[in-house]
């Protein structure tokens, strides 16, 4: 049945190209393996299943069951060849395979072989070699795909005289001896006995099976034609590429030459365009320090104008104001009952005035600068707090998470801090609607600080102008503190100003206001 590669003649006598190699071995070994016979291979299955079995003379590594064996170093490659009738064979080239019958044996290597290729075959299913070859023979199919081995046999054997070998495909059958895989001993020691066969032995063996050799498809007239065509071909081609080759060195050459002249004149215009552009950045570097330098000066002189506001406030107006009160208290005093109408509205004069000095001490300690090196930032913002809860009405709240990082030393930072919180509070208790509670958060650590204050009201709306001055000077105080301050509404409701600054920066005195 796979004559030449191992076959069992009459009185069981085993022989084949696998035989011959096997003796090889055993004489190499000096030993003696008992062979076991088969007549399928649905019993050498059997066989394998019951334990009976330790080598496998011939298997081809693709197979399905190699996972079951270790296989020895191939003994022998054959080349896997395309045969068909000698009528067929003077048209025949390899791009006309897929249009031919195809017969392959069904279940061996070179079926699973042509089914990986991809290409669309018309593959027709044998049942063995020697089948594929009557039927190749007799027309029954166009081609037979086999190895070399099995072809030279059957077709000298049975006399097939009118098939010829047309190709080979590029692939060879490495046949091995497969051993059990619980006996890796002996896989070791069949491979030491191939390593010993010597080159001639091996050919002895291959002519001894093999009695012809392989035409490769190049020696197809058919394929020297194709060949002849395609080289007068490729050699008009390259005529027709030489001459046009020719034509584009001139025609680069004089666009190399108005490509050069454009990129000369384009290098003057970058140079001239690079010197304005660094005429005008110049400018600009110098435009915005001069803002700077403004920016700076409006604050200090709004500074100025706020003491200035509240000590004339403090020394004028409230002086009169106390002494007005004074002299309401002793009108009333003057007269000799009190639950007399005259009595009463001098009195209620007194305390509305007392309310007005009151008011008025919180406004003159709005506008004058705040000395915070005194008692330090955090008690200055402890004491807006409290104030701003009982003026407004509010609950207003300040957490400090690092009390020792948060004593800032520099007294125009600290200052400037204060004041972001004063407008960020002023803001939240005067204009946010439903305001009931305003928190107030600090926080440092190392070169980097976070100054947050958060109310529950109403949030900006998206479309809400940010651009007011109190804003904008909340944000230049974030810059000279080294950071900057962003305003955005809470997805839960309520705004939160958030400011970063750095707790490091020593800021110039005049910066304070």
């Amino acid at each position: 049945r796979w004559q030449p590669n191992e076959a069992v003649a009459d009185q069981k006598i085993y022989k084949g190209l696998s035989d011959d190699f096997l003796a090889l071995v055993e004489r190499k070994l000096g030993i003696r393996l008992l062979r076991l016979y088969a007549q399928s291979w649905e019993q050498v299955l059997e066989a394998e299943k019951q334990g009976k079995i330790d080598i496998h003379p011939v298997l081809v590594g693709s197979t399905a069951h190699s996972g079951n064996w270790l296989y020895t170093r191939p003994y022998m490659q054959v080349p896997v060849v395309v045969v068909m009738r000698e009528s067929l064979k003077e048209r025949f080239t390899p791009e006309l395979m897929p249009e031919l019958r195809m017969g392959v044996g069904h279940g061996y290597g070179v079926d699973a072989f042509m089914r990986a290729q991809g290409g669309a075959y018309n593959l027709v299913p044998v049942e063995s070699d020697l089948f594929g070859l009557l039927k190749a023979s007799l027309g029954e199919i166009d081609l037979m795909v086999t190895d070399l081995a099995s072809a030279s046999y059957h077709i000298e054997k049975e006399g097939l005289t009118n098939l010829r070998l047309a190709a080979t495909l590029g692939s060879l059958y490495e046949f091995s001896f497969a051993s059990r895989r619980d006996l890796p001993m002996l896989n070791s020691i069949l491979n030491k006995a191939l390593a010993q066969i010597t080159r001639e032995e091996r050919r002895q063996i291959y002519e001894r099976w093999i009695v012809f050799d392989v035409q490769p498809f190049y020696e197809n007239r058919s394929f020297w034609y194709a060949a002849g065509i395609a080289l007068l071909i490729v050699a008009a081609v390259l005529g027709l590429v030489m001459i046009w080759n020719f034509a584009l060195k001139v025609e680069v050459a004089s666009k190399t030459k108005a490509l050069q002249t454009a990129r000369d004149e384009l290098e003057e215009r970058v140079q001239e365009r690079t010197k304005q552009l660094a005429q005008a950045n110049v400018a600009l570097e110098r435009e915005m320090s001069e803002r700077a330098q403004m920016a700076a000066e409006i604050l200090h002189i709004s500074g100025y104008e706020r003491a200035r506001i509240g000590r004339d406030l403090h020394d004028s107006i409230g002086q009169q104001m106390v002494g007005i009160a004074f002299l309401s208290r002793a009108l009333a005093g003057r007269f000799s009952d009190p639950a007399t109408e005259n009595a009463r509205s001098a009195a209620r004069i007194a305390d509305q005035i007392d309310h007005l000095v009151v008011d008025m001490k919180r406004i003159v300690k709005g506008v004058l600068p705040v000395d915070v090196m005194d008692k330090g930032l955090l008690a200055a913002i402890t004491q807006l707090a409290r104030e701003t809860s009982q003026g407004y009405g509010v609950e207003c709240e300040f957490e400090c998470r690092n009390e020792d990082a948060c004593r800032i030393r520099d007294n125009a930072m600290a200052t400037n801090l204060y004041r972001i919180v004063q407008e960020a509070i002023g803001n939240a208790a005067k204009h946010a609607k439903g305001v009931q509670r305003i928190r107030i958060t600090l926080d440092v650590a190392d070169e980097r600080g976070m100054l947050r204050i958060r109310d529950n009201g109403a949030g900006i709306q998206t479309q809400q102008p940010c651009a007011g001055m109190g804003l904008k000077i909340m944000r230049y105080r974030a810059s000279l503190a080294g950071g900057h301050l962003a305003v955005h509404a809470m997805d839960d409701g309520g705004t939160e100003v958030e400011c970063t600054f750095n707790p490091s920066i020593v800021l110039n005195e005049d910066t304070v206001s």
